[in-house]
């Protein structure tokens, strides 16, 4: 994540909290993972499984996690990301689940890689917030893996098939407390992040007490640094 001066313009690696250690191991270790496709095949064809147009109100089931740069993604066969060629995962469901994971995996995306300017360009929409958006991301800082925000929970604030607002919370491994926003992603061939026109990937960071409100949803803890 950005540090905390550009907590507003880059989206969050958002964390769950709330949990004991073996609720959070028990959601972190999923069944049998199916690897996104990463050939030729996986442009082209993009079958998804999900069709549920209902929003979650618990825990996508089947969802494996993965670190990218530090910060646990989330990974399911029938919701996506199906497609993953190096920084960039594509291919959601056109659900209200294929929402959540494509906000949080391309919003943690953004923020984490070091190509994120080809991540922008094909997965944020066009408009004044993608502009704003690279005119910050550029001046930013990435903080390191060890004190990036993990995602704890979640909750779809509101849905249609062209757009979605999606509230996260996650935990900071520095300070210890809970942070929540929320991500917009608009639906144009598959779910891309809608930048807010100050150039953030989200809401202004809200620190909350709990995870009131939310679903627990989350893959690990912060990685330990090498000594």
């Amino acid at each position: 994540m950005l540090k905390r001066a550009c907590l507003s313009i880059v989206v969050v690696a958002l964390g769950v909290g709330g949990c004991t250690g073996k609720e959070q191991r028990r959601t972190a270790v999923a069944t049998a993972p199916v690897v996104p496709s990463t050939g030729s095949a996986g442009a082209s064809a993009c079958t998804r499984d999900d069709s549920d147009q209902g929003i979650p109100r618990t825990a996508p089931r089947q969802v494996f996690w993965k670190r990218f740069e530090g910060v646990a993604v989330p990974f399911s066969s029938s919701v996506g990301p199906l497609d993953v060629r190096g920084d960039i995962a594509r291919c959601y469901a056109h659900t209200a689940r294929g929402a959540l994971f494509a906000a949080v995996q391309i919003s943690v995306r953004l923020d984490r890689s070091t190509r994120w300017r080809k991540i922008m360009e094909k997965q944020v929409v066009q408009g004044v917030g993608k502009q704003a958006f690279a005119r910050v991301r550029a001046a930013g800082q990435r903080v390191p893996a060890g004190r990036a925000s993990q995602i704890m929970g979640f909750r779809v604030v509101s849905y249609t098939p062209e757009t979605a607002v999606v509230g996260t919370v996650s935990r900071d491994p520095v300070r210890g407390g809970y942070t929540a926003r929320t991500t917009t992603v608009k639906w144009e061939s598959d779910w891309k992040l809608a930048p807010t026109s100050a150039g953030s990937t989200g809401s202004v960071p809200q620190d909350v007490d709990s995870l009131s409100g939310y679903v627990f949803w989350g893959g690990f803890g912060p990685p330990r640094e090498r000594s």
